[in-house]
């Protein structure tokens, strides 16, 4: 009887250990809480979202935000950087391949100027109305100063 209680344990912690999601988590816009301004998350077309190797997802209310906090870990211990898609809110996409806008033409929630598009064609649009300096994902991290470069 003590085995079988043994291997009921197991295998509940077994099944429990698999179905850890390590990927995104949705953002609660008006619930969750930035990570590192503690603000809440509303803007749907800003918010950004790491997750760690161990699963733990942090939630931005702004990519900049993102990028100051990036400075807690080193490079290998983030299993994914995203960013919303400015032209689809609420719409995770990665960081790392997004093209991104700095322009006084599309205020963000902490005052960067900073906007992530998933397609480099919808930037592009986004600069032909509105003007400002497009990056790329080392650039943005040059111009705000973090050490997360990918190559």
């Amino acid at each position: 009887m003590k085995s079988l209680i043994r291997i009921s344990f197991l295998l509940i912690l077994v099944g429990l250990f698999s179905s850890c999601d390590r990927g995104p988590q949705p953002i609660l816009y008006g619930e969750d809480a930035c990570d590192f301004c503690r603000m809440t998350i509303v803007d749907q077309q800003h918010a950004a979202q790491v997750v760690t190797q161990k699963g733990r997802a942090y939630k931005y209310d702004a990519i900049e935000c993102m990028i100051n906090d990036l400075k807690r870990w080193d490079r290998p211990e983030i299993r994914h950087y995203l960013v919303t898609d400015y032209k689809n809110p609420g719409v995770l996409t990665n960081a790392l391949e997004a093209n991104y806008l700095i322009s006084e033409g599309i205020p963000s929630p902490m005052g960067a100027f900073l906007s992530a598009f998933e397609e480099e064609s919808t930037r592009q649009k986004a600069f032909d109305t509105v003007g400002g300096q497009m990056l790329q994902w080392s650039q943005l991290l040059t111009e705000l100063g973090s050490s997360h470069q990918h190559h």
